[in-house]
């Protein structure tokens, strides 16, 4: 199940950075439901379905946390089973909850299930307000020791990201590697300069140390990341989501959209933001 190892993976990474657990499913009301009497019969089956399942894996996951001895943080563990669309309703859950981030999954051991589930991920994605990780399929949770940012380099918006992101790496005394894939035809000095004036812009907004800088040289973005994850040891691949025009959408793939439908490790995506106000502070 899904759920099942997303959710202790979450509740493994709550108890690192301290917060809170919100158990989350929205459901869509099945066409032969909707004409339900709501008066004679309060709860549709689909409801009932959502909130026994979520009470459920609420038991298992405190289940868990009472196995564990010593434990430094215990993480009080809700629920919320809301009916509607799913990218419009977890927008509007993330503002009422102060949520950090959301954990999803996108790979499934069933290709059948993961092609049909697709659509509801990309679409959290695609609109959500707030961090997005995606999890890989059965990946249990492990201390984050080397962070991977894919950055363009010369986006401001990308130095605001950085700091938010470090405020994540402290929990596990990470090293974030900034990744940027340049042209294998780029200039070298228009390179170095980009990089000296993104780094310039870190020590005001930022005071963690471990950051260092990797290039790689290549016309192909998401190969390029595919074989990061897979042959280094990364532990988290960051990316920031970029908003496309219709005809992108229609006619062209993201990247961010390429590399979730399969992680080669966990994945974790941050809106395109403007105001360092809608960035999460961990």
């Amino acid at each position: 199940m899904n759920a099942d190892y997303v959710a202790h993976y979450a509740l493994k990474l709550a108890q690192k950075i301290e917060a809170n657990l919100l158990l989350c499913n929205v459901y869509e009301v099945p066409a032969d439901e909707k004409n339900t009497d709501r008066k004679a019969w309060p709860m549709r089956a689909c409801e009932e379905n959502s909130i026994n399942d979520l009470s459920d894996l609420a038991m298992r996951l405190k289940a868990e946390l009472d196995k564990e001895d010593d434990i430094n943080f215990k993480p009080d563990i809700q629920q919320c089973s809301e009916e509607g669309l799913v990218g419009d309703r977890l927008n509007d859950l993330a503002a009422n909850h102060e949520v950090l981030l959301e954990l999803i999954s996108m790979h499934s051991a069933n290709n059948l299930t993961n092609f049909l589930k697709t659509n509801n991920a990309w679409n959290i994605i695609e609109n959500a307000t707030f961090p997005v990780m995606v999890i890989p399929y059965q990946v249990r949770f492990k201390d984050y020791k080397l962070i991977a940012f894919a950055t363009a380099i010369n986006d401001n918006n990308d130095v605001n990201i950085l700091e938010s992101l470090s405020g994540l790496a402290k929990y596990t005394d990470s090293q974030i590697m900034l990744t940027h894939i340049s042209n294998e035809n780029s200039d070298d000095y228009k390179e170095e300069t980009m990089i000296k004036q993104f780094f310039s812009q870190i020590p005001s907004k930022n005071n963690y140390t471990k950051i260092i800088y990797h290039n790689i040289k290549s016309d192909n973005v998401t190969v390029s990341l595919k074989w990061l994850s897979v042959h280094t040891d990364i532990d988290l691949l960051v990316l920031v989501h970029q908003k496309r025009s219709l005809f992108q959408k229609v006619f062209n793939r993201s990247v961010t959209q390429k590399l979730a439908e399969y992680p080669g490790k966990p994945l974790l995506i941050f809106p395109c933001a403007s105001v360092n106000e809608t960035l999460t502070v961990f």
